[in-house]
């Protein structure tokens, strides 16, 4: 989750955003090496076939960790960039720049703004940092597009505002130059308004950041054309639509879709849902949560009604840990036998819990998530014997992280103001659906994996307080 601080400074040439599509041959996937940052991590280059752009993706290796530092496919105009499932956050590459530079970024719902370059000195941990090193970074006068800039400046943070644990910040310096996205630059965007870093605390990584502005939404003004407003603008995508589809955790790959849909990675039907704004009435990606539950094999399933502040749960992919009400936890943490370990986090068995054929469950009206306790349940300590449940107490804006995003398709259309959801799954090859434009853009399709998974929707058995 991020906030702005109030020391933002534009200059006049800021103002606008020329627009063009750029678009050329793609090579044969076969007969591309794959692309290398700097610092090793590889992304193979993209393959075209029968109208659609494939970009696979190479896997960064996962840093140890401890605990406490735990805290594309082209269908018609749909450009596919896969993601990388680590251990912490899910990542992407966008190239900069000509000729392209690589830089792998984090993938997040919880912001608006791309920027690349932290000062990986200042990561969590010495393995972050040699991490950091190796996702490349952005320079300048590498590139012959030609780029602009310095101008403006902006300082962000990130965090839960009541936990200083999650706290971090970046100062960026602002820069434009064309951003190509997938392994082999699948589409690019020219003029593109980015952050470099002057300063930062925190960071192991750039951002991708996929929301709206805090302060203008995406219908508001904003100081410069956002990625999601360039690609629309510029022809790449008919809308300002994107599909998100993590996996689960103990899978490679996940995908982020610009303008399309990708039936065969869902179950059951899209349910529409509106976009609401945060507790603090800020725009963000946030929906109402109707339940939460708990279903065990052999019992009723357990239900409770979630409503008022505690209903607005925001949608971010650049969280791992779901941060949720005490009132709206209680019941999980309860059907789970959960204890806090004194820290804030809760502790389980990891046997007991992986072994049971459970599901915790997050309503969306008619909707009903299901995210499997194998999914739910992290090993963050790499103790074998002890795992934690993937959510924290917060009292602060309500997040969804990865912990439940990687159970659920969620399709985000800025220009409707709606999140369509449904269960994640996976059942053969792509089949991805272009998205037009207008009112109903995102088509009312049903996911080639059967209905939805997992037993049948219970009653409400009771009501958070």
């Amino acid at each position: 989750m991020a906030t702005r601080s109030s020391s933002s400074s534009w200059a006049a040439t800021a103002a606008t955003v020329l627009v063009a599509l750029l678009a050329g041959p793609l090579a044969d996937a076969s007969s591309s090496p794959a692309a290398t940052t700097g610092g090793g991590v590889s992304f193979p280059s993209a393959g075209s076939g029968d109208g659609f752009l494939a970009v696979p993706v190479g896997t960064v290796a996962r840093p140890a960790r401890t605990a406490a530092g735990a805290k594309g496919k082209r269908a018609g105009r749909a450009v596919e960039a896969h993601l990388d499932n680590m251990a912490f956050f899910y990542a992407t590459e966008v190239q900069i720049g000509t000729p392209a530079q690589r830089v792998t970024v984090l993938v997040d719902t919880g912001s608006s703004e791309l920027w690349v370059n932290p000062d990986c000195s200042t990561a969590p941990s010495e393995a972050q940092s040699r991490q950091c090193a190796g996702f490349g970074q952005y320079e300048p006068e590498r590139s012959r597009t030609p780029p602009e800039g310095p101008f403006g400046h902006e300082t962000i943070n990130y965090g839960d505002p009541s936990d200083q644990t999650t706290q971090t910040s970046v100062s960026i310096r602002y820069y434009r130059d064309t951003i190509a996205f997938g392994g082999g630059g699948a589409a690019r965007v020219v003029n593109q308004t980015f952050g470099v870093v002057a300063r930062s605390r925190g960071q192991s990584q750039g951002i991708l950041g996929l929301a709206p502005t805090l302060r203008g939404g995406a219908h508001g003004r904003a100081p410069y054309s956002l990625v999601l407003n360039s690609m629309a603008a510029q022809g790449v995508i008919a809308s300002r639509v994107f599909s998100l589809d993590l996996r689960r955790s103990d899978a490679d790959k996940g995908a982020v879709i610009y303008g399309g849909v990708d039936r065969g990675r869902f179950a059951g039907r899209l349910e529409r849902r509106p976009i609401v704004r945060g507790v603090q009435g800020e725009h963000r990606l946030a929906v109402e949560l109707t339940t939460v539950g708990v279903s065990l094999p052999g019992q009723r399933p357990q239900n409770f009604a979630v409503a008022g502040d505690d209903a607005n749960v925001m949608l971010d992919s650049g969280t791992t840990v779901s941060r949720i009400h005490p009132a709206v936890a209680l019941p999980i943490l309860e059907a789970l036998e959960a204890r806090d370990d004194g820290e804030g986090y809760y502790r389980v068995p990891c046997a007991a819990a992986r072994a049971a054929a459970g599901t915790v469950d997050f309503g969306f009206g008619p909707k009903t998530i299901r995210v499997p306790f194998r999914d739910f349940i992290l090993d963050m300590a790499g103790d074998a014997s002890v795992c934690y449940v993937g959510m924290v107490l917060t009292t602060d804006q309500q997040i969804l992280g990865d912990s439940v995003l990687r159970a659920g398709y969620f399709v985000f259309d800025w220009d409707n103001g709606a999140v369509h959801i449904a269960q994640a799954a996976s059942c053969g090859p792509s089949d991805i659906v272009a998205v037009g434009s207008g009112p109903d853009a995102v088509p009312s399709v049903a996911g080639h994996c059967g209905a939805d998974a997992g037993p049948a929707d219970a009653t409400v058995t009771g009501k958070v307080y």
